[in-house]
């Protein structure tokens, strides 16, 4: 084995065979595209001393507890007793299980919140709730490992927290369980996959809902809402990427690996293959956990311009990565989607391809450049890049980017400036992350509450006079100056601008004349916005007769009226 097949076999987690010209260029370029791949990483620590709580019947959890004491501490939650056990003042009892006592205390799990060697468990006990730890005095951080028994599970997210075990009845998952509890005592380390940058979150402003797609998507439910912004707990993420792919801004990235050494990385590997071959190859993106063994067992039997490359988890590479990978020579884009992949994160894995497609599409890009396939669909010979040839253009160039807009940008111009598109405007799905505004000017009283609000700086107001502007780019179809608007008056269109300029263009959606002041002359409102407020306010006793003129005074000249 040379170096080379030494490095991708480290990084992929197996070899790849062949000695043909394009399997040669294969591991050629692999080999280029891993050079320099090391990258510092922020780790997130668990500590565990090994006590399970066993919440259950009392029969069941007993016969739980045969199997880990003598490597792990045990304590019981009795949902159900075996007799009438009493309320002890110390408010437990114990019973022998083999040759060890077990604390067994009696009540209902009311919810549990943490993750290994930090949980906290509030039980319900005779009218009242109370913290486990309390009642049992525990020392130190509290509950290490949860093993929850019960049919109908406390904890329901499809991705549950590390040191969370719950079979629901399910005699292979608690044997599985069982199997893998002794194992966690100990300090562990796991990566610390996203990071968030609130500056540019579209979560909401002032008080307005905006965009929730990073807490819907996530498995773990390790996002929460915080006023406008969001709060991810790193403790009960397991980095399936989901947030980072739905992120119309970029405000949540993936920290292991970064975007920018992805793309650099990926436009090593495509042009160094191409430059060999005069092809473009099919990127097969795959999940090393849960399909790193089935690409090995189905590598030898795929054509050698399929060329596999490691993700961190099945949902962290996104529409940035696949277009550019397009953009840099790649023919199709395949993602690997294993058995265990969470409903979740297959939705949003099957949204944003349809948006890769949909775009791809307008563009005159035929058959279906990117795909999801299952484990299955590895060993069906000829299943896989069935898509039209890639159209030979100039590779991108463009690397080093850590912004997913400013990337997206760059890949989208690229594949643009190549394309066949007969058309000015691509049509999009709703909740697509580019789009325009449509302001109706019957409605509008340009109050600039949408300018206020709109939290990537789309919407802009003109300082001299009267007037609404529009972004196209910079808009992500948030939602949030519609549903801000007083007036109903915004709608949104979700659509893909092809001309570039057009797209960054600065453009007005409404303006008015000045309303002058009736006293001084100077401009202080809108046409409209004074007219509105006359209609609203000429039946109230306050505004009758001459008293109406009040509102077509600015604030200075108001007052003098007054004294």
């Amino acid at each position: 084995m040379t170096d080379a097949d030494g490095v991708i076999a480290d990084y992929l987690g197996f070899g790849l065979p062949g000695e043909s010209q394009l399997a040669r260029a294969r591991r050629a370029a692999l080999f280029d595209a891993l050079e320099d791949s090391t990258e510092s990483i922020s780790l997130v620590s668990y500590s565990s001393r090994g006590l399970v709580l066993i919440i259950g019947p009392e029969p069941s959890a007993l016969l739980a507890a045969e199997s880990l004491v003598g490597s792990m501490s045990c304590l019981i939650l009795a949902t159900t007793t075996s007799d009438n056990m009493s309320y002890l003042s110390v408010g437990y009892e114990k019973r022998q299980v083999a040759g060890v006592e077990l604390p067994v205390i009696p009540g209902k799990p009311k919810s549990i919140f943490g993750y290994l060697g930090n949980f906290e468990v509030i039980i319900d006990r005779g009218q009242r709730e109370v913290g486990l730890a309390k009642v049992m005095n525990l020392a130190g951080r509290g509950i290490d490992i949860v093993l929850d028994l019960t049919r109908d599970p406390l904890l329901r997210t499809e991705l549950l927290p590390l040191g969370y075990f719950a079979p629901a009845g399910n005699s292979l998952s608690l044997d599985q369980a069982l199997s893998e509890i002794p194992n966690l005592i100990g300090t562990f380390e796991k990566p610390e996959y996203v990071q968030y940058n609130p500056n540019i979150c579209a979560h909401g402003e002032r008080g307005i809902a905006g965009c929730t797609q990073c807490i819907d998507a996530c498995p773990a439910e390790s996002l929460t809402s915080l006023a406008e912004r969001i709060v991810v707990d790193p403790y009960l993420c397991h980095g399936m990427g989901s947030c980072v792919a739905v992120c119309p801004t970029g405000a949540i990235t993936y920290a292991y690996p970064n975007l920018a050494r992805t793309l650099d990385s990926l436009r090593r590997l495509l042009t160094s293959f191409r430059e060999a071959t005069d092809k473009a190859a099919a990127l097969l993106l795959f999940d090393s956990e849960h399909s790193g063994r089935a690409i090995e067992d189905a590598v030898g039997n795929m054509a050698a311009d399929i060329i596999p490359w490691r993700i961190e988890k099945t949902g962290s590479a996104g529409i940035e990565i696949w277009l550019s990978a397009l953009a840099y020579g790649a023919r199709s884009v395949m993602i690997v989607t294993p058995l265990h992949t969470p409903l979740s994160t297959l939705s949003v894995l099957e949204s944003q391809v349809k948006l890769a497609n949909a775009l791809l599409d307008g563009l005159g890009y035929l058959g279906d450049c990117i795909q999801l396939i299952d484990v299955e669909q590895l060993f069906k010979p000829g299943n896989l890049a069935l898509g039209a040839p890639s159209r030979f253009f100039p590779t991108a160039t463009y690397g080093g980017l850590d912004d997913k807009r400013v990337v997206l940008q760059f890949a989208l111009d690229h594949l643009i400036q190549n394309s066949n598109a007969n058309t000015d405007v691509v049509d999009l799905p709703n909740g697509s992350p580019f789009g325009e505004i449509v302001v109706n000017t019957d409605r509008c009283t340009l109050c600039m509450g949408c300018v206020s609000v709109c939290p990537s700086g789309a919407i802009g107001a003109d300082k001299e006079k009267p007037r609404l502007t529009f972004l196209e780019w910079n808009c992500v179809q948030c939602r949030i100056c519609e549903r801000a608007c007083p007036e109903d008056a915004i709608t949104l269109n979700a659509r893909l601008l092809l001309n570039s300029e057009k797209r960054m263009q600065v453009r007005t959606v409404n303006e008015e004349i000045s309303f002058r002041c009736i006293d001084c002359g100077n401009p202080f409102s809108t046409q409209s916005m004074v007219a509105k407020m006359e209609e609203m306010l000429r039946g109230h006793q306050m505004f009758q007769g001459d008293r109406l003129k009040a509102l077509r005074r600015c604030e200075e000249c108001r007052l003098k009226a007054m004294f």
